[in-house]
Parts: C-alpha cells; sequence; structure tokens
C-alpha cells in the first residue's frame, strides 16, 4: 500500500467535514480561473445542434425526483440530454458528455426552471455562463487537451445548485493516444512531458504482454465509443451528498424557495445525511439497471481485462475511496494547492503510484486503472497440491468451493460517509467489483453461448 496522506491533522469530526467540504482555497466556487462569461443570459444565444463537422448537445435543466437508500424521496435538479446520437432525461448526475480533443464542441444549455442558472465546464476556459429562467444559451469552444473534466451550475459564486444534482462529467478522448506498440492510452501522448509520456506507456504497453498483466491482446484497455456513457472496460464514478433541508428549497415548476438563512452559507449549513455513488448509496449501487436511469458504477470483467474509472466529487464532503482486491494505478489527478502554477490542472502522474485508497477532496477529479489481476488473497504462485493447478486455477475449472463471480469491495474509509450520517452500516458510500473469470474467460464464455 503507497500511503496519500500529507500530514496528520488534528480536528474533530465537524470540523473535519466543513474543511472537506470548503476544499482547499475555492474548490468550492469550481476551481474556474475564467471569471469572463462566455455568453449573456438569454438574447440570441442558439437552441439547437446547428453546426455539422461540431460535436453538439443540447442539456436541459430539469425538475427530478430521487428515491433515496431509505426510501424518502427527494427533490432535485438534473440535465437532461438531447445529441445526434443519443437523448437522456432528466438525471443525477447529469448525461456524460465525450469529445474528441481539438475538435469543436457546442453546448446549448435549456432552463426550463423558473430561477436564473449557471453552467461551466472546470478546467476550461470560456465556458463559464448564465441563463435566464425559459432562456436558452450556447457555448461554444475548443475541446481542451485529453482528460476527465466537470461541468455544473456555478450560480451566485456557490455550490448550491452542484449540490442540488446540477452536474456532470465531460470526458476529452485524445487524437494521439496510441503507444509506439499500439497500445491505447487514455492521453494524447505528444502532448505530456517526456516523463509523464515515460510513464504512461510503460503501463499501457506492459498490459496484455508481461508476467504480471497477462491477457494477450485481450489483456488490453479499450475505451468506451464517443457515442457511449461508459463501457466494459471505462466506468464513471460521480460522488455526492444529500442534505434533505437544502432539497426541501425545490418546488416541481416554481422558483426555488429564498432562504438567505440557509443558502448565505451553503457550505457551512450543510450536513449531509446521504454519502452517494452515481446517486445512489449502499444496497441500491447493486442495482446498475440502465433502464431504470442508472449510470452503471460495479466493473464485471474478467482477468487480464484492465478498467479505467474516472472518478469525480462534486460533492462537498471528503471521500477515501478504499478498494479491496487489487491496487488502483493512479493515472492523473487535478491540483488542488492555489499556491501551485497547475493549481486547477489535471496533472497526469510522472511515477505511477499503486494505490488501494483515493482521497476524493471537493471537485477533484481522478482517473485510475483497475489491473483486473489475480487478487493476492487467492493462492495462485504457489501451487496447491495435486494435479489441477494453483487454486484460482482450481476456480476457473469449477474445482473450488469459491464461485464467480468474486466480488471485491469499494467502501469509503471516510467513516460518516460510510455509515450514512449514522444509519446503519453499510448504507452509505460503498459498492463493489466483480472478477467474473480467468484470462480469456469473455472468449470462452462467448464460445459456450455460441455453441448452443
Amino acid at each position: 500500500m503507497v500511503s496519500l496522506a500529507s500530514g496528520a491533522v488534528d480536528m474533530k469530526r465537524r470540523e473535519f467535514l466543513k474543511y472537506g467540504a470548503a476544499g482547499i482555497a475555492s474548490a468550492s466556487l469550481g476551481l474556474s480561473a475564467d471569471s469572463a462569461f462566455a455568453q449573456s443570459a438569454c438574447g440570441t444565444c442558439g437552441t439547437g445542434l446547428q453546426t455539422v463537422g461540431t460535436t453538439s448537445f443540447i442539456l436541459g435543466i430539469k425538475d427530478v425526483a430521487c428515491t433515496l437508500i431509505d426510501g424518502q424521496t427527494v427533490n432535485m435538479l438534473g440535465y437532461s440530454l438531447t445529441s445526434y446520437t443519443r437523448t437522456a432525461p432528466g438525471c443525477v448526475p447529469g448525461p456524460i458528455l465525450r469529445a474528441r480533443e481539438g475538435g469543436r464542441v457546442q453546448i446549448t444549455i435549456t432552463n426550463d426552471r423558473k430561477e436564473t442558472h449557471g453552467f461551466e465546464i472546470v478546467g476550461i476556459p470560456g465556458t463559464r455562463t448564465e441563463v435566464a429562467p425559459g432562456c436558452s444559451c450556447t457555448i461554444t469552444f475548443t475541446a481542451p487537451v485529453a482528460g476527465t473534466y466537470m461541468y455544473h451550475d456555478p450560480y451566485g459564486g456557490t455550490p448550491l445548485y452542484r449540490i442540488l444534482g446540477l452536474h456532470g462529467v465531460l470526458v476529452i478522448e485524445p487524437i494521439a493516444g496510441m503507444t509506439p506498440r499500439m497500445s491505447r492510452t487514455p492521453y494524447s501522448l505528444d502532448k505530456l512531458a517526456p516523463e509523464q509520456r515515460a510513464a504512461i506507456t510503460a503501463l499501457f504497453d506492459a498490459l496484455g504482454t508481461t508476467a504480471r498483466f497477462q491477457g494477450g491482446a485481450a489483456g488490453k484497455w479499450v475505451p468506451a465509443p464517443l457515442n457511449a456513457e461508459h463501457s466494459l472496460q471505462e466506468k464513471i464514478w460521480v460522488c455526492s451528498s444529500v442534505d434533505p433541508k437544502f432539497n426541501a428549497l425545490i418546488t416541481p415548476g416554481q422558483p426555488i424557495a429564498s432562504n438567505p438563512t440557509l443558502t448565505s452559507d451553503v457550505v457551512g449549513n450543510f450536513v449531509p445525511r446521504y454519502f452517494t455513488l452515481n446517486n445512489r448509496s449502499g444496497y441500491d449501487l447493486h442495482d446498475d439497471d440502465e433502464t431504470l436511469g442508472h449510470l452503471p458504477v460495479i466493473p464485471k470483467n474478467y482477468i487480464g481485462e484492465p478498467t479505467l474509472l474516472r472518478i469525480v466529487n462534486a460533492g462537498l464532503a471528503h471521500h477515501a475511496n478504499h478498494f479491496h482486491g487489487n491496487h488502483l494505478m493512479d493515472l492523473a489527478k487535478v491540483d488542488l494547492d492555489p499556491l501551485s502554477p497547475t493549481f486547477g490542472r489535471q496533472l497526469v502522474s510522472t511515477n505511477i503510484f499503486e494505490v488501494d485508497t483515493v482521497p476524493m477532496w471537493p471537485m477533484q477529479r481522478r482517473d485510475l486503472l483497475l489491473p483486473y489481476e489475480i487478487p493476492p488473497d487467492i493462492p495462485y504462485q504457489i501451487p496447491v497440491s495435486g494435479p489441477t493447478g494453483s487454486q484460482f486455477q482450481r476456480m476457473v475449472n469449477g474445482q473450488a468451493q469459491e464461485p464467480f463471480p468474486l466480488r471485491y469491495v469499494m467502501h469509503c474509509h471516510t467513516e460518516m460517509s460510510q455509515t450514512a450520517a449514522g444509519g446503519n452500516y453499510p448504507q452509505g458510500m460503498v459498492s463493489h467489483w466483480e472478477i467474473h473469470g480467468g484470462l480469456g474467460g469473455r472468449a470462452k464464455a462467448a464460445g459456450k453461448l455460441a455453441a448452443r
């Protein structure tokens, strides 16, 4: 295990929550270095999918009712989507958007609510705007370097609307992400510093080709398609939290209620009661049914099928996502040090650490690779007695009691998000990942199905 702690801090739990909620410097305001608005609040802004050769999206600000882990329903705000390739109703988090690095991107925001809202993509200058009630506004920009970005509503300089559901993820795909040995990566290698390029190239070239990372061609990482929210080998995790007294400000179809006592200090007054991953908690996270509008959380792969996790924290609490079964490769994260010259930028690692715990401050964005190795708690390097070889191979052969899929937990090491503000463990931010079989298992399973 690699410890990522930078030092001990002596504070009470309530103080720690507020520290995490505030983040570092202006984290709660969105880390935007560009305060200029891209468009006026209404007027001549475009309202549709207009430009050939442009990746275009229409996001609508909608009322959304969400049922929480204990059965309580709260009002939230979510983004709907219209694009050339797909549509989605209002949802929390918002739809996953994808575009190609260097391409032209056009996003139209339509405000179906009765109050003014804002919009920005953190880390992309010129994308901040405001949208009056009943109006639409369009921003157009050139897609920046490949990576994971967050869009959200920063209106009023507070995280109010972000915590009420107006947040989502934009993935920028690379245009030069292939290594000389034809391994695909999440980043344009020509945009990286030499040390970053060497580290990313070495890892992704090793996948499927070494004694540690086996699998051959099937052991390579494969990115999600541009028209998909996720794929077998790429998942999006959005951490957040809910304080129902803020959600009570929302009445569908009506302007948000005025409560200056509450909203004058959103960070200080916010006390999370529910801790969510893709807007679900606890047992509900085990249901990845997309027909119910869920953004799937759980990786379900075979040994040798590495999976990219893009994790963002849209909430106001600090998290420490802890993984059992495999260490993750820490590929990239946002620099949250306000004194750093790279503050607010997502930095690709020059030395890729293996981690089992992932600190996530508010507005943090991280890329991590789950390698899908045989877990070290299963004896596989030292064969057990008998002609069938290692214990893991006996499991693959159906000669052991342990059945597939194997499930390994992911839970938050920040205690309060484990227990959902005092609720029964583990109904907070807890999920898992699954191993469905050994090397080449997907092809074997497909062959068995074809033979039926």
